[in-house]
């Protein structure tokens, strides 16, 4: 089955490799590229520094509506790296979606600085990261600037689900429509194949068994928990 990124929603970086190793090479983009106001935002959590950390991100279009999220365990990580590599994450979906020119928000002053060349990078592990998330900015001719965290708020609430699992709905949200989390999964894109089994189809196809409370993706294997799961007992 084709799918619309190259990219799998679950995809975990290495933890254990180096940063070079984890991230691959940028491909220049074909010359046809979707253009579109579209924006992103990231945000890293680690509790500790380091610690157990997660990475969130979130590509809008020009109505505000989410096309895309990511609430990504990294494992142990300091701030900045997970700071680095929600941005990453998130030039790698620009670049594989095929746009350009999209807008790239992010709170952390350390991160926009270094990226846009206003500050060096003193640490070896960031400057890895740095320079991927350099070639991804050029590859897509996307810009970075920071915002306030207040601006920032949801990408912030997808690195925060990244290490606790999805947050409770809230008790005004509509049945089966996610209410106003950003990082819900749309239950359109959940496929009833048989009784209470699901395909939840993404950038990877995952099957959600609401009978026996399971996913197959790498969210459920982690925490016990994962979107697909929420979405699907919201339906069933």
């Amino acid at each position: 089955m084709k799918t619309t990124s190259s990219i799998p929603e679950n995809h975990y970086l290495s933890l254990d490799a180096d940063w070079g190793e984890a991230l691959p090479r940028v491909s220049e983009p074909s010359a046809a590229k979707v253009t579109g106001p579209f924006r992103g935002h990231f945000d890293g959590a680690s509790r500790g520094n380091p610690g157990e950390a997660g990475a969130g991100a979130l590509l809008v279009d020009a109505s505000g509506t989410p096309v895309w999220t990511c609430a990504r365990p990294l494992g142990r990580k300091t701030n900045n790296e997970a700071e680095y590599a929600a941005l990453v994450l998130l030039l790698e979906e620009i670049l594989a979606r095929g746009l350009a020119g999209v807008s790239v928000r992010g709170d952390s002053q350390l991160v926009v600085n270094q990226v846009t060349g206003r500050w060096k990078v003193k640490e070896p592990r960031l400057q890895e990261l740095a320079e991927r998330a350099k070639e991804l900015l050029k590859a897509t001719r996307s810009s970075l600037s920071w915002v306030p965290r207040e601006e920032n708020k949801d990408a912030d609430a997808l690195s925060n689900e990244a290490l606790d699992g999805p947050a409770k709905p809230s008790p005004n949200a509509l049945p089966g429509k996610g209410g106003d989390d950003p990082a819900a999964f749309p239950p359109e894109r959940l496929e009833r194949i048989a009784g209470f089994i699901y395909i939840a189809h993404g950038s990877e196809d995952y099957a959600v068994d609401v009978l026996h409370k399971a996913c197959t993706c790498p969210s459920f294997q982690h925490r016990k928990r994962c979107k697909h799961l929420d979405a699907a007992e919201r339906l069933a």
